[in-house]
């Protein structure tokens, strides 16, 4: 574990009075944590993702998504190996702040990977990828 999950989603939503969502988004589950606005509805949201470097090195993020549907951050929750720490690094992460789903099919070739990390990053960008995707589909349902 890097970075405990409670501490992750109350930097990316600003608040530790948090509700979650479950969706399923193109056939895949999803976990959804989110803030409520003024007018009740979901303000700033967080996606939970996950991924694989076979053959066992498991990652999780918490990816925020704020008001304007631009990814706010990514937080860390875990990497299962060492050679992929480089890649927790804001100097890498900060490359995701911004993007929208507009930018989703294109951010595989805009970002710059860690050397040495290469499947790390790789990753890391599909799970942003993922997240802007799902945000574009569940965005106003809740």
């Amino acid at each position: 574990e890097i970075e405990p999950m409670g501490k992750a989603l109350a930097t990316l939503l600003g608040t530790t009075q948090v509700f979650k969502k479950s969706e399923a988004v193109d056939g895949r589950p999803v976990t959804i944590f989110y803030s409520k606005g003024a007018n009740g509805k979901a303000s700033k949201m967080a996606f939970i993702e996950s991924g694989v470097y076979q053959p066992d090195c498991a990652h999780s993020w918490a990816i925020g998504v704020n008001e304007k549907g631009a990814i706010s951050g990514v937080r860390v929750l875990a990497m299962g190996c060492p050679h992929a720490m480089p890649c927790k690094a804001s100097s890498f992460l900060d490359q995701y702040l911004g993007k929208t789903p507009a930018d989703a099919p294109k951010l595989k070739n805009g970002i710059n990977t860690v050397a040495k990390a290469t499947g790390s990053s790789d990753l890391t960008t599909d799970a942003v990828v993922r997240t802007l995707t799902a945000y574009s589909k569940v965005k106003g349902k809740f």
